[in-house]
């Protein structure tokens, strides 16, 4: 019997796309198997601005269209205010966590278990040295630096 693909969940900014979020798609993708679906959740301007304490360089419905038009993603959604609220109207089977996303596993796992909703939880490695805020401190050095 063959085994059905698996709906994968990833969250994120996505404000400037660079070879780490490549990478990573790429590995979630992977988490889905053959049949399955990769579901990217785009943070809303007002979440980036509530957890990042900055104003996002692109506003949402660019980069959700940015992230919609790559290679490994079927689906693109914009989040909910509460992050959980996305997970339960999306239902994952997997969610695949970034390096650096502030989410605890264990935390998330056990609030997705009081709401009913069993879902595994990875987290992925590093991709590579490529950072959003690794490429704007090197965009303001090299055109606002002066000489």
């Amino acid at each position: 019997m063959l085994e059905m693909g698996r709906r994968v969940m990833v969250a994120g900014t996505f404000d400037i796309i660079h070879e780490g979020h490549i990478k990573m798609l790429w590995s979630a993708k992977s988490l889905a198997g053959d049949d399955g679906e990769l579901v990217v959740v785009v943070a809303r301007d007002e979440n980036v601005r509530k957890y990042k304490k900055r104003e996002p360089i692109l506003e949402e419905s660019i980069r959700a269209y940015i992230v919609k038009n790559l290679k490994p993603v079927d689906r693109v959604v914009l989040g909910e205010r509460d992050p959980i609220e996305s997970v339960l109207k999306l239902r994952p089977d997997v969610i695949a966590l970034g390096y650096d996303q502030w989410a605890d596993e264990n935390w998330l796992r056990e609030e997705l278990l009081k709401r009913g909703l069993n879902v595994e939880i990875v987290r992925l490695p590093r991709f590579g040295d490529s950072s959003s805020s690794s490429i704007v401190r090197r965009v303001i050095k090299l055109f606002c630096s002066s000489e």
